[in-house]
Order: C-alpha cells, then structure tokens, then sequence
C-alpha cells in the first residue's frame, strides 16, 4: 500500500500548500501558518460521508499535527520530516522528505489572486492555478491559515472552527510507548 495514500486529506493540502511559494512574480500568499492555531476541518471524498480533522500548528517550530479518524501525521518542515502514528498498534512510520504530490501547483506557476470571503469566521483570500486541466483554489488568512480547498469546484475541505492558541510542545512528538512500524518482532534494534 502506498504509504500517502493513508495520509488525512489535511495532510495532504498542506503538501500542496508548501508548493504554493513557488508562484508568479505577482504577491504571494503567506502559506503556512505564522501563528500557532488549531483547525478543525470538515473533509469531503468522492463517494464518501464526510469526515471531520483536526490540524494543529506550532508555527515557531515549523510543526503541525493533522489528526484524522485513524492515525496522526506529524510534519516537521524544519527536518523536511513526515511521521505517521498508528494509535491502535502504538507504531509509527517516519518519511525522509515531502514528496510533489499531484495538486502541487508546479515549480513557477502561477498563481491568481481571487475574491475574499468569510469562512468559520475569519476573513480570507481566495488563491488559485491550474494544474493539467484542474482548476485548484485555497482560501488563505493573511496569516497563512487555509480555511478552504478546492479542486474543480468541487469543496474538498471547510474549515469550521479555528482557535489561536499556544499549543503544547508536545503534541507534536512521537509518543514514548510508540515504537517503529517496521521493527523486528522480539524488540527494536
């Protein structure tokens, strides 16, 4: 199984987000946050009932936490790091680097400044590109908090509630009772 396919969808916009500093010449939106901030995100599928995640960020350290229904993936920016957590099996998997994934806008393309809008309360910017024949847009705070993603009109993810706060340290850790997915069976080495 391929290991970002279990990634929450959160997870995955922030890996979209992190290509959008590569955009035209035009302003650029600031695209992570720059503020600590807990998000919840009410997440749509094809052919799925919704579902509801949690991001949480550390914007100091460069951290966040997206928790979905059945794991946590923590992203360090800093270490170029992704480390899925598996609660029912207490393990963990840990990713050297941050791959392209398709909804990345590529290297140099541009991005175009929408409409505002208002979104769980807060006001945001609507940023777009097209990828292929996709039509993507996320909505951002001038902080760098996306509320909003969307692909072909379609409304993949809607923030509906956000809270800055100072978030605990750590969160953003691999629990001490985990242990690596892929240790050998009588121990780790």
């Amino acid at each position: 199984m391929n290991i970002l396919r279990g990634l929450p969808l959160a997870a995955l916009a922030v890996l979209l987000l992190a290509g959008l500093s590569a955009g035209a010449a035009q302003e650029q939106p600031e695209v992570l946050p720059t503020r600590d901030v807990d998000i919840t995100y009410k997440v749509t599928r094809p052919n799925e009932p919704p579902v509801v995640q949690r991001a949480r960020w550390l914007a100091s350290e460069h951290l966040e936490r997206v928790d979905g229904a059945q794991s946590s993936t923590l992203f360090d920016r800093n270490k170029n790091e992704v480390t899925v957590l598996n609660p029912v099996n207490r393990t963990y998997r840990k990713l050297e680097g941050v791959p392209r994934q398709p909804m990345d806008p590529k290297k140099g393309g541009a991005l175009t400044r929408g409409d505002d809008a208002t979104i769980a309360g807060f006001k945001c910017t609507n940023w777009s590109w097209t990828e292929e024949t996709e039509e993507h847009a996320v909505c951002l705070t001038p902080d760098g908090v996306m509320l909003r993603l969307v692909v072909d009109g379609e409304t993949l993810m809607q923030a509906q509630s956000v809270s800055y706060h100072r978030e605990p340290p750590d969160i953003f850790e691999i629990p001490s009772k985990y242990s690596p997915a892929l240790a050998p069976e009588g121990g780790a080495d």
